[in-house]
């Protein structure tokens, strides 16, 4: 599907945003390639936010796993049990 604003570049569909949506993905409109995204003033403040949130997330996940490492192991291995 190609972009609906500038026709272009190939755009994400329902079913793909769906999916990535459900993964935590990012804030992207549907038909909107990500070049036109980057060109919206507003799409693009709401697409670093969630970037920014991300990688807030993610450090924190490692703080803790640094602070932490035998909790870090246990909670793996109970994955397994």
């Amino acid at each position: 599907m190609n972009c609906i604003r500038c026709g272009l570049d190939l755009a994400h569909e329902d079913v793909q945003l769906a999916g990535m949506r459900a993964h935590g993905g990012p804030p992207i409109p549907t038909g909107v390639c990500l070049r036109c995204v980057m060109k919206d003033p507003s799409l693009r403040a709401e697409l670093f936010a969630w970037s920014d949130a991300r990688i807030t997330r993610f450090k924190q996940r490692v703080r803790e796993l640094a602070a932490r490492p035998l909790e870090a192991i246990d909670r793996f291995v109970e994955k397994f049990r």
